[in-house]
């Protein structure tokens, strides 16, 4: 009766979505108890979500609302246009293989297990999980399949800004029936508050649980330049911005490193790298990088831990604001400055990590506290 069970998907081939869940294994552990990374089998473990309740669903909700065709279509257009490189494939694999305890269920089979005294507790975080324009609210991440009284939020993000008619009763009905509720922006407590009229926790993504000497030994060998700013977007910046790296590079003579979409940018090629990186090469990249300048909510996280200098950009979202995230973070940090969205001049300026790391163990203290509780109710 001591073993948690995280409920997540590790089958992503994002930094952030795969560190996020190793993280919070590592922090239930802290706390005494045995845990492991909880999934269902079958086509949901490999990327090709076909369930039938979940075609049946998203077909009706279609149906209901036409208008949803076309953002539709464009999110799968995008999804398809993305290659896959099958060497970052096999280095995620390799790192869930070699990191995680996980346990895959037949659908039915979960549900059995789930009432079982197998698992003490079933927490689910603490990614994008709670999308909130969604067509289908997957039961999984919000633990439908277990007991109320087994079920724990930690930090899961509804990665909007509002509630979509068409998913505001599932999601009161959801998140209601969860007896500890936290979230990680202040956007997602606000939306929790006027659905449900609960006060949600604000807590700390799990990567930020972790000191950066703990993320040490899951660092993996990568040839890099000696000195370089570290360029991670996960859509391609607009050219204002690339402006602003290339003559920030060129003004302290230091290389490139490429992570996700940086595109075209007027830059010597030799001095532009773009290594095949899995989770492991991620962390030696940013705890290493000179500079870090980045879109990316986890690159930012990761930047933080490893007190690097950083600017955080605002994203070039393609359909849905999501900067609660990073700025939710930066306003506790007292770091609202490193957030630019216009007027783009990177610069050396310096950071006070003395009394940030003072700010960041403070806001990992009442964290972790809440997911004490939260596993002892």
């Amino acid at each position: 009766m001591n073993k948690v069970a995280v409920v997540n998907r590790t089958n992503l081939k994002n930094f952030g979505s795969v560190l996020q869940v190793y993280a919070l294994c590592v922090a239930i552990r802290k706390l005494g108890y045995d845990v492991e990374v909880v999934w269902q089998s079958g086509n949901m473990s490999k990327n090709f979500d076909m369930r039938p309740n979940k075609v049946f669903k998203t077909g009706m909700k279609l149906l209901r609302h036409p208008s949803l065709l076309w953002s539709t279509y464009k999110t799968i257009r995008n999804v398809k246009a993305v290659a896959i490189d099958e060497g970052k494939v096999k280095k995620f694999d390799d790192f869930v293989t070699k990191n995680f305890v996980q346990t895959l269920y037949a659908p039915d089979e979960i549900e059995q297990v789930a009432t079982s005294d197998k698992y003490y507790k079933f927490v689910c975080g603490s990614d994008q999980i709670w999308v909130t324009t969604t067509l289908y609210p997957d039961p999984m991440m919000y633990l439908r399949f277990a007991p109320k009284e087994k079920r724990v939020a930690y930090a899961p993000s509804l990665g909007r800004n509002h509630i979509p008619n068409y998913n505001k009763r599932t999601l009161k009905r959801y998140i209601a029936d969860i007896p500890c509720v936290s979230v990680r922006e202040d956007e997602g407590r606000r939306l929790i508050k006027e659905l449900t009229g609960r006060d949600a926790k604000v807590v700390a993504d799990p990567t930020l649980l972790m000191r950066s000497h703990e993320w040490d030994h899951l660092k993996a060998d990568v040839e890099l330049p000696q000195k370089y700013v570290l360029c991670y977007f996960l859509d391609e910046p607009n050219i204002d911005v690339k402006n602003a790296i290339y003559q920030y590079a060129k003004k302290k003579g230091l290389d490139i490193v490429v992570l996700g979409k940086l595109g075209e940018i007027d830059y010597p090629t030799n001095r532009i790298y773009q290594p095949t990186t899995g989770p492991g090469e991620f962390l030696t990249i940013t705890s290493n990088a000179y500079m870090i300048i980045t879109d990316s909510y986890h690159g930012m996280l990761f930047a933080i831990n490893y007190h690097r200098n950083f600017w955080s950009v605002e994203r070039a979202y393609t359909q849905f604001d999501q900067s609660s995230r990073q700025q939710t973070v930066l306003s506790r940090l007292g770091m609202e400055n490193r957030y630019v969205k216009s007027n783009y001049n990177f610069t050396d300026d310096d950071i006070d990590y003395n009394a940030i790391q003072a700010k960041i163990d403070a806001f990992v203290a009442y964290s972790m506290e809440y997911l004490r509780t939260s596993l002892e109710k």
